[in-house]
């Protein structure tokens, strides 16, 4: 009775544990309180960057974000200062987190002016004399574009290193000051996720074609997500760079999108009429 319980409960752990790899297997980032330097609402400015970075992050599926409220328990907990220019403060905070990452940074460039796209749809009915179906085109075109610039640098908690920093900016248009402000917030964190992806890219093998399904050996464990786009492409001759094989010419076959995803594989279904073959190689676009 003893052995069985025993191993009822090594059972019930390994269960556990599975159930709990694929989330373990993504890489924590804990996005810090951003810094505003625009001179632009200084208020609420950095407060929403931050949070379209935590949506965009965790919505790709690959990483997992800190709660805004356990950073702001240790912040008020530890006192930090300068979290944005101050890498070792980023670094410790991240550790008592848990998180492998820290991004810091700060917004250098926020503005929301007049959209010139709709002045001239303006300016173009009224030449024109449309009268009622000038005003319907009017209504359809956002009046308002708003742009954001974020310096950034992410930092490897394990390390101190700063394995990333770049900039990156936002641009689109919105209905009011705050829908056109937002989006741009919103357009800047999606091109920050693209060169997040460069942290860890995704990079995967064809492992089978049968039919129109194509097998991949990548799953939801790297961070796949159902109903993605990815590019398959075709590696040929080696380049070499004074003796040394230094990476090979990849040649461009296709997309795939991903229809079914399980821990270790996934299925996909071709997007174009290119033939697919075992052994493509399969990354994101």
């Amino acid at each position: 009775m003893f052995i069985k319980k025993i191993i009822a409960t090594l059972s019930a752990i390994l269960i556990v544990c599975s159930l709990n790899f694929c989330e373990a297997a993504k890489k924590i980032v804990a996005v810090l309180p951003l810094e505003n330097v625009s001179g632009y609402d200084a208020e609420k400015v950095a407060e929403i960057m931050t949070e379209q970075l935590l949506v965009a992050i965790y919505s790709s599926g690959n990483y997992t974000v800190v709660e805004r409220t356990q950073l702001g328990a240790i912040l008020r907990e530890q006192g930090f200062q300068n979290i944005a220019v101050d890498p070792s403060q980023a670094v410790k905070l991240g550790k008592l987190s848990g998180a492998h990452y820290s991004l810091v940074g700060k917004v250098t460039f926020a503005s929301v002016e007049d959209n010139p796209t709709a002045a001239a749809v303006e300016q173009i009915a009224g030449l024109l004399d449309l009268g009622n179906l000038g005003n319907m085109v009017g209504q359809h075109v956002n009046k308002f574009k708003g742009k954001i610039a974020l310096e950034y640098r992410l930092v490897d908690n394990t390390t101190g290193e700063i394995i990333l920093a770049g900039t990156v900016e936002g641009a689109k248009s919105g209905s009011s000051v705050g829908d056109a402000f937002n989006r741009a917030c919103k357009n800047a964190a999606e091109n920050f996720l693209k060169q997040l992806d460069n942290v860890n890219p995704f990079r995967a093998r064809v492992a089978a074609v049968n039919g129109n399904d194509i097998y991949i050996d990548q799953g939801s464990q790297a961070g796949l997500r159902n109903g993605e786009t990815l590019l398959v492409v075709r590696e040929g001759s080696p380049i070499v760079v004074n003796g040394k094989i230094v990476a090979m010419k990849q040649n461009e076959i296709g997309k795939i999108k991903v229809v079914e995803v399980n821990t270790d594989y996934a299925v996909c279904r071709a997007q174009s009429s290119s033939t697919i073959l075992k052994g493509d190689v399969v990354k994101r676009s």
